[in-house]
């Protein structure tokens, strides 16, 4: 749990590309695909947005995780419905050290950014996502999650309800991880689910 919360206190933070770009380049991208006028999204939602602009980056890139981003103004019912307006989606090439995000403002792309580092090791195939085996969604996963009874939307900061997608390289699953606070809101709490069974599963 405490390797989760950190990895959340991560990637739960926007994100400068353009600080971050040292060793790749950076795209704005003006023709992203139109999204509903909620410009909310679930997280499979995010993913297959962001995935073609991968694929014109490398061929062989693949999914390693996607997290919301917590940028929305403070109300209670953000996350809800199992949908967020701001994402960060990270792709590699398995058994490279290459690396790429996709940064998603207000349900469209808003960068494209190949951060790969120099120097750096490789990610292996077994810290990967295959896309079809994301059968099952963050909106019925919260609903899973809510009726468990133990994790209450966040007021102050990682606000309402958030959403990570990654590999659980230990049980060999996408584990898809909702996120809230306790009823104090004192401490950070996570339900994990298999994403291509719904089974649920304890994080680590």
């Amino acid at each position: 749990m405490k390797k989760i919360v950190f990895v959340v206190l991560l990637l739960l933070v926007p994100v400068d590309a353009a600080v971050i770009v040292s060793a790749g380049s950076m795209q704005l991208i003006e023709d992203s695909p139109e999204v509903d006028e909620q410009q909310e999204l679930t997280i499979k939602q995010a993913v297959e947005l962001a995935n073609p602009s991968v694929l014109k980056w490398n061929k062989n890139a693949q999914l390693l995780q996607a997290i919301n981003i917590d940028l929305d103004k403070s109300r209670k019912l953000i996350g809800s419905n199992g949908k967020r307006k701001h994402w960060n989606i990270s792709f590699g090439v398995p058994d490279t050290n290459k690396y790429f995000l996709v940064t998603i403002h207000d349900g469209k792309i808003d960068q494209t950014s190949d951060v790969t580092v120099d120097g750096t090791s490789p990610y292996p195939q077994k810290e990967f996502i295959q896309m079809n085996d994301m059968k099952y969604d963050s909106p019925e996963l919260l609903q899973k999650a809510l009726k468990m009874g133990s994790i209450y939307p966040g007021n102050d900061w990682a606000k309402g309800y958030n959403f990570m997608l990654i590999k659980d390289t230990e049980r060999n699953v996408p584990l898809l991880l909702v996120i809230g606070w306790n009823r104090d809101q004192t401490k950070m709490e996570a339900a994990g689910f298999n994403a291509s069974t719904g089974e649920y599963i304890k994080p680590n």
